[in-house]
């Protein structure tokens, strides 16, 4: 007979989309390859916990109070653990309960005895530079502060870069990497372009202060080296934000796409100004899975090092960040050779044998 897995979830892993869901849906077939999985959707609301209606293919889909200030916030919801029982959902027929981030699993009673694997990506989240005043920093400090205090409550833990997992070398841990969802079984060839691309949920505050210092800092000269520039930028964002990104000259942001892969095609390199943020920029994976060089931040380059060290362009400053975009632009070459190390690389150590490898490894080290 085989295992039972309870697989707990902010999202569905039936509709993937963005990286996050993406995540979860490639966490839940490796999964399937150890055991019968179950999957367990818990949210926040602002109302009282509760069950919210079925969703195909889902266990059940429960809702968590949200108190005020952040009051509780790893705390066990009680009436929410009731309301489960009551509907048949038991976290002690599990072998082994594994959680996407932190905090839903904190809202169950777990047994002794059910194995526990947490998956913490997103961990360590930084905040760039001037963001945040006195007050909110030190907010943010004693939350990740109290986050780190429930580690000792959990079996085990996957980390997403080796940037994280190095800061608690005492925890029982694999390092599971995003990985590209999806990708074509070929690259594409270089395209004689002129179109930088971003591809990401630009609702995500990282991204969305990235593409606006990237806009006010870096665009400009961008155009001024090269006239036939143009950016697109694609990914799910309020009209209003992309109306106002297309004030810029040459900018496109059409949101929500259907044809990533007409996207990717029709670009010459990619962008990922992020300097805030935690765990791993999927974007930049998928980007040279599709066969396109990326350009990016020094914050975001750490998390890869040391596998794609000599794969990405790697911008110091904003002056810096606008030559190499100029630069690339004009030289295909050093696109081709980037995008082909790049792509390579993926192969090597962001596939998704190694990421089912990896989930099995850790989720079966108790046997």
């Amino acid at each position: 007979m085989r295992d039972r897995i309870l697989l707990v979830s902010p999202a569905s892993p039936f509709a993937p989309q963005s990286g996050a869901q993406q995540r979860t849906a490639l966490l839940h077939m490796a999964l399937q390859q150890a055991g019968e999985v179950d999957v367990l959707l818990l949210e926040p609301t602002a109302g009282a916990s509760s069950l919210a209606a079925p969703r195909a293919g889902i266990l059940a889909h429960g809702l968590w109070h949200q108190r005020p200030l952040g009051i509780g916030k790893f705390q066990p919801d009680h009436t929410l653990n009731r309301t489960l029982h009551a509907n048949g959902v038991d976290p002690g027929k599990y072998r082994l309960i594994v959680s996407r981030y932190l905090n839903p699993i904190t809202k169950l009673v777990i047994p002794p005895g059910v194995r526990t694997v947490v998956d913490l990506d997103d961990w360590g989240y930084h905040y760039a530079p001037g963001t945040l005043a006195l007050a909110a920093r030190l907010k943010s400090s004693y939350a990740a502060w109290l986050a780190q205090r429930q580690l000792q409550r959990f079996d085990a833990f996957f980390f997403v870069s080796q940037r994280d997992q190095a800061g608690r070398p005492e925890l029982q841990s694999a390092l599971l990497p995003n990985i590209p969802y999806n990708p074509p079984t070929q690259p594409f060839p270089q395209a004689d372009s002129a179109t930088l691309l971003f591809v990401g949920s630009l609702w995500y505050a990282p991204n969305r202060e990235g593409i606006d210092r990237f806009l006010a800092r870096c665009w400009p000269a961008i155009k001024a080296s090269q006239p036939q520039a143009r950016l697109l930028l694609v990914g799910a964002a309020p009209p209003a934000v992309r109306q106002a990104w297309e004030q810029h000259p040459d900018v496109s942001a059409p949101g929500f796409v259907d044809d990533l892969g007409e996207a990717y095609r029709s670009a010459a390199f990619t962008i990922a100004p992020i300097y805030s943020g935690g765990g791993t920029n999927i974007k930049i994976l998928e980007s040279l899975a599709y066969g396109r060089a990326c350009l990016t931040t020094s914050h975001c380059a750490s998390a890869f090092e040391p596998d794609l060290a000599r794969s990405l362009g790697v911008a110091q400053d904003d002056a810096h960040f606008a030559q190499l975009c100029a630069g690339w632009l004009g030289d295909i070459g050093t696109r081709r050779g980037a995008a082909e190390n790049g792509h390579a690389q993926i192969a090597k150590y962001y596939s998704n044998a190694l990421f089912t490898d990896r989930v099995a490894q850790l989720c079966a080290s108790h046997d």
